[in-house]
């Protein structure tokens, strides 16, 4: 039968007695230990105060007397008695009767002259023997000091009577022993005064051992002794030792009453923890037994007592327990969630190497394997039986290639520390092995870039750099190890561009990238143009570091300032040619305007026939000089970029219609018949230049009717509109002349090209009408092709863009707003030219006007100043001597002439042909503009119309 378990208070009591009780001894012990050790030390203490207040009382008595016997030695009654011999007698003995210095019953006083001789006493009865007496009188009458002595004799004071500071007598005060003196005074203990020999000179308890015996004979079992040395005597402080037992026996006595009486309270306390414990923890069983046994896991109470604050603690802590139950169901479901997400294998085996756990990563892993689970097992242990960790290669069957896995193994212990099996984690490194590949790859590209690469930190202070490639050392000079950790500062020179510099530096405050070009040096010291780009490294969002490209551009420099000045001087060239070609065609144009002008006079006068037909021979010739010179200055000014498209309204319809009259009398002359067939949308007026459309087409249409003799030519023109609202002409000349062999056909639009010498020789030409053409052509935004074959004629077709126009923009012949013409009347004309053939030819043409002439501005500006005619029209030259005919007319608009002058009509007379020719006319302030060679009806024409316009002072109409 099972016996029945103890209870609690009982096992309280049984464990806690022992102990108690050793507790109380060891208590008891060290506090009786201790209340002795303070009783000695307090008795010692005491006995030390004994003697140090015996030492004081004989200091205080010995100096106070002696002070108190200074002070009567010091009164001028013992001073007289010493020199007033004869009154003396009478009052001395009534004072000495009245000296009381101590407390001692038998005091002795006495007066002693110079000499040692007794004065006065008081009481003197004293035997004192030789030795004591000499000491006194040498040390106060031979010397003047005071003197005391405390021996087996008494107690001798002697003071001297001071006359003038020399002794002339002494007080002297004797007591027959120290016990007098020292009686009357309290004493903590037995205190005793010895002299050297052991004689007692003062006991405080004379029952105990008396005056004047000898201290050795004092039996001192049983007492406590302390002694001091004072002068010539010992201090004796005597404690009976029983007293000392006495006081640590009732010290004991008080101290065994509280230890009992503390151990009855404990032991009270032990049985009543006892009775609270078991109570309390049966109240907790029952509690929890309830509430195990019930549904409702609210807590129940037995009774409606207070319940302690450790029965809720162990309540609450229980509590606490089956909700850490039921999470730990919980958590093992979550930890089992973790080991299937991990990222990495993991297998544990225990010390039998039998698989304990593995997640699902591990066993996806073997399946991807040759073998079962355990034989990858056994062969990744094998690997990591000497190693805690190693990088194996294993075979992936899905993909075929190697994957790389590093394992670490890591010892499994129980709470205990004993190791219970092993823990096997492995990485898939396979990924990462190809990314630091791909970054081998990389740095290796990098340092092999034929490229300056370089980086720097920014974040670190100086921003160093911390990385270039091999193309940085070969361009610099600078080794790696001489420029990281330094910065570029150290490349940078006096010719290096402060302001580049800090251009640079503010766009890497501000993480911006750069591109730009400054002067560096190399480690030689040598100059080169570095073309650097710096662009800023972000990581997680922060420029951290910048990438610099440098490239040395120093012959890119150097070709491009080659570029720049060969580009000046192409400019210049231009420049040069342009001016070269305005003085040419002025040179050409002005003696054809003179040849021109004479066959125009000729013609208006009385001719033969033969003459006529001479005159149109000149007048045939003529054109065809004018013809090649026009060519060779278009072809000229194309070269020179000299040529400018216009961009005008026009109509289309109107210049087809007059290229169609003109071509059809000399068709008609070969016999050649001509059609023009026209589809223009409805778009018959348009934006564009008419002078180089009808240019081309003319071209076209003189190379078809020269080189046709029978057949016929057919004008074909379209218009089409673009998406973007503008309009694109395609024109097309078919002829069935010769025709053009097709090795020639590539070569035809070549300047100074036809087919071949015999067409030359035969049909004359300059070769250049179609290499116009075509520049013309890509001018406007079109082009020209040719469609031919040998023998059976040849078809030119070209397009052209044009703009949209409205046909209110188009301004019609000699009109313009504000104008009134008058008709017939007889105008004065200024002729400012330099040329006298041009002069006459001018005058001529004008005979219906008055006239006059100037050879230059100057003589124009004084003719309109000095003269009282006023003028209704000026001719001005452009090109003249002294002063040209566009200074002339800034100066006429500017007043110079004369305020009736500020808006004279002013046409201009050129023979330039070139690119803004006619803007400075216009902005020289001209109304309108003359080319040589003109005909005489276009002069008149324009003088008559500019003559009869009259306007105001505010009003400049420009033509």
């Amino acid at each position: 039968m099972m016996q029945q378990p103890p209870r609690l208070r009982s096992l309280l009591l049984s464990s806690m007695l022992p102990r108690l009780v050793l507790l109380v001894a060891v208590l008891s012990i060290i506090l009786f230990a201790l209340s002795f050790h303070f009783i000695v030390k307090q008795t010692d203490q005491l006995q030390q105060q004994s003697v140090d207040g015996l030492e004081q009382d004989i200091n205080y008595i010995v100096s106070d007397t002696t002070r108190q016997l200074a002070d009567l030695a010091a009164n001028d009654i013992i001073i007289n008695s010493l020199v007033d011999f004869e009154q003396r007698d009478n009052y001395l003995p009534m004072f000495f009767r009245s000296l009381n210095l101590t407390q001692a019953k038998s005091v002795e006083f006495a007066l002693f002259d110079f000499a040692g001789n007794r004065v006065i006493d008081k009481n003197w009865n004293a035997v004192i023997p030789e030795s004591l007496s000499s000491a006194w009188r040498q040390q106060t009458l031979g010397s003047s000091n005071a003197y005391s002595s405390v021996s087996k004799y008494g107690v001798l004071i002697s003071v001297p009577v001071l006359l003038r500071g020399v002794a002339e007598g002494a007080l002297v005060m004797y007591v027959d022993s120290l016990q007098s003196l020292l009686a009357p005074y309290p004493r903590l203990t037995n205190q005793l005064v010895t002299d050297s020999s052991g004689h007692v000179l003062f006991s405080s308890e004379p029952s105990l051992i008396a005056p004047n015996s000898s201290f050795s004979d004092f039996d001192d079992s049983g007492y406590a002794i302390k002694k001091a040395d004072w002068q010539n005597l010992t201090l004796y402080s005597v404690k009976p030792t029983i007293t000392a037992y006495r006081e640590a026996a009732w010290t004991g006595i008080v101290l065994l009453a509280m230890i009992v009486g503390f151990v009855f309270i404990i032991l009270h306390m032990v049985s009543m923890t006892g009775t609270l414990a078991e109570r309390t923890l049966s109240t907790l069983y029952n509690d929890i037994k309830n509430r195990l046994n019930s549904d409702d896991k609210t807590s129940l109470r037995l009774d409606s007592e207070v319940e302690a604050q450790e029965l809720a603690d162990i309540r609450e802590a229980f509590d606490k327990l089956i909700w850490d139950l039921t999470e730990v169901s919980l958590s093992n479901e979550q930890f089992s969630n973790v080991l299937e997400s991990m990222g990495d294998m993991l297998v544990v085996v225990d010390q039998d190497k039998q698989i304990l756990l593995s997640n699902k990563r591990f066993d996806d892993f073997c399946h991807d394997q040759y073998g079962e689970k355990n034989g990858i097992l056994k062969f990744i242990m094998q690997k990591l039986a000497s190693s805690q960790s190693n990088e194996l290669t294993h075979f992936s069957v899905s993909t075929g290639q190697e994957r790389f896995v590093h394992w670490t193994k890591t010892s499994l212990a129980d709470a205990n520390g004993n190791i219970r099996g092993d823990i096997y984690v492995g990485s898939d490194e396979t990924e990462q092995r190809s990314l630091e590949s791909h970054v081998k790859v990389l740095t290796h590209a990098m340092d092999e870039a034929t490229v300056s690469i370089i980086i720097s930190d920014i974040k670190r202070v100086g921003q160093p750099i911390i990385y270039v490639n091999s193309a940085f050392e070969e361009l610099t000079g600078y080794s790696r190890e001489e420029i990281i950790g330094h910065n570029c500062r150290s490349m940078q020179g006096d010719e290096t561009s402060k302001q580049t510099v800090d251009q640079i530096r503010k766009a890497i405050a501000v993480r911006e990238p750069i591109e730009t070009t400054l002067l560096n040096y190399k480690k030689d010291g040598s100059a080169f143009y570095n073309r650097l780009n710096l662009t800023p490294v972000k990581i997680n969002g922060e420029v951290t570091h910048y990438i610099g490209f440098q490239q040395d551009v120093t012959q890119q420099r150097q070709t491009e300032q080659y570029l720049q000045d060969a580009r000046e001087k192409a400019e210049e060239s231009a420049r040069l040619k342009s001016s070269f070609l305005a003085s040419m065609s002025h040179e050409i144009r002005t003696p054809i305007h003179g040849i021109s002008g004479v066959l125009q006079l000729m013609a208006s006068s009385e001719l033969t026939e033969e003459q006529k037909h001479y005159l149109s021979l000149a007048k045939f010739s003529i054109q065809g000089l004018l013809h090649i010179v026009n060519d060779i200055l278009d072809f000229s000014k194309i070269e020179a970029g000299q040529l400018q498209i216009e961009e005008n309204p026009f109509d289309i319809l109107e210049s087809l219609e007059n290229l169609q009259s003109q071509y059809a009398i000399m068709c008609q002359e070969k016999g050649l018949a001509l059609h023009f067939h026209f589809d223009l949308q409805g778009f018959h007026v348009v934006q564009g230049d008419d002078v180089r459309f009808r240019q081309i087409l003319s071209n076209l249409l003189g190379n078809a009717v020269k080189f046709t003799d029978s057949g016929c030519i057919e004008v074909t023109t379209s218009i089409q509109q673009n998406a973007d609202n503008s309009l694109k002409l395609l024109c097309s000349v078919k002829d069935t002349g010769i025709g053009i062999a097709q090795d020639k056909q590539s070569t035809i639009f070549d300047a100074f090209t036809q087919e071949d010498l015999s067409t030359t020789r035969k049909f004359g030409g300059t070769g250049l009408g179609l290499s116009i053409s075509k520049q013309l052509c890509e001018l406007m935004g079109g082009d020209i092709k040719l469609e031919s074959v040998k023998g059976h004629g040849s078809t030119f077709s070209f397009t052209i863009m044009l703009e949209q126009a409205d046909e209110a923009l188009l301004k019609p012949a000699h009109h313009s707003s504000g104008v009134k013409r008058e008709k017939g009347k007889k105008r004065k004309v200024l002729i400012v030219e330099d040329n006298d053939i041009n002069q006459v030819i001018v005058k001529q043409h004008l005979n219906n006007h008055t006239t006059l002439s100037a050879k230059s501005g100057l003589e124009a500006l004084e003719a309109l100043n000095k003269m009282k005619v006023t003028f209704d029209v000026v001719l001005m030259d452009c090109q003249m001597p002294e002063m040209d005919g566009f200074e002339a007319t800034k100066r006429i608009r500017n007043g110079e002439a004369g305020e009736r002058y500020l808006n004279v009509p002013i046409i201009a007379l050129t023979a330039n042909a070139m690119k803004g020719d006619k803007e400075r006319c216009v902005n020289a302030g001209m109304d309108d503009y003359l080319s040589k060679p003109f005909d005489a009806i276009d002069l008149i024409d324009k003088v008559e119309h500019w003559a009869s316009i009259e306007r105001n002072s505010e009003e400049s109409a420009v033509h």
